[in-house]
């Protein structure tokens, strides 16, 4: 681990270990940090206490792994113009936490971010085998539900140049051509949610519905991953739980749907 000859060693420790953090993509646990840092375990024990004491940190469902906290998010928001997201999460944390609740699945709540889509909250299932969601995490827009719906409601300037950027392959599934990812976006707007079977994770499927701002501007959207092929009936009854959350986080920014416009 190199270090500046002036600068701090305690900070270039804490800079190290919230790379790591970041780069794990299922959270990482203090014995993984000594391993890769090469730290004393105490020093990362206290290190990790006082991050998670500022929210720079946090336990992954309360477990014995770390990923990065929500004081992220609040950082990032001083430094980018745009739409209030610390308070997007705070409105959509009981909404989303009700219905993950209620349906037994874990709920996303992502932003566009350029040609990509970042997750900046997640309401885990209380289920047993929950489905881990990375807060932080990022995905192309044309390979999931969420960023083929931030497409679908963007200015049709902003489609066409996505796709003039190529358009690579995930999974198998995947659209890679750009008449026929225009088609599919075409179709979403006009049902006002989409779906990802299988194009960004084999096995993956999701649905997810657009969040609005005060202008009628998709600024986020809700979305619930879900592993292998549901029943007509639920796979109706996770969209129901989806459309209905994504409209009442609208309501409560005090957004309005374009079609109210």
């Amino acid at each position: 681990m190199n270090e500046p000859k002036h600068g701090s060693p305690v900070v270039e420790k804490t800079a190290h270990l919230l790379e790591a953090v970041a780069d794990a993509k299922t959270g990482i646990s203090l014995g993984a940090l000594v391993d890769q840092l090469r730290v004393p375990r105490s020093t990362v024990y206290r290190i990790l206490n006082s991050l998670t004491a500022h929210g720079l940190v946090a336990r992954v469902n309360g477990g014995a792994s770390y990923e990065l906290g929500p004081k992220f998010v609040e950082l990032a928001r001083r430094i980018s113009p745009g739409a209030d997201r610390v308070t997007l999460i705070e409105a959509a944390r009981p909404i989303l936490a009700a219905a993950a609740e209620r349906v037994m699945e874990s709920f996303k709540l992502a932003v566009p971010e350029g040609r990509e889509m970042m997750t900046i909250f997640a309401a885990s299932s209380p289920g047993d085998y929950a489905l881990f969601i990375k807060v932080g995490g990022r995905s192309r827009k044309h390979v999931g539900a969420a960023g083929k719906l931030a497409l679908a409601y963007a200015d049709y300037g902003e489609a066409e140049a996505y796709c003039a950027g190529g358009l690579e392959a995930k999974t198998p599934y995947t659209i890679t051509d750009p008449e026929a990812l225009k088609e599919a976006l075409v179709e979403i707007r006009r049902n006002g949610y989409a779906e990802d079977n299988q194009e960004s994770n084999l096995g993956l499927r999701a649905f997810a519905a657009p969040v609005f701002d005060d202008r009628g501007a998709l600024i986020a959207t809700v979305s619930v991953p879900f592993i292998g092929e549901a029943t007509p009936d639920r796979a109706r009854s996770i969209r129901r739980e989806v459309l209905e959350a994504a409209a009442k986080l609208t309501k409560t920014i005090n957004g309005l749907h374009p079609l109210s416009k």
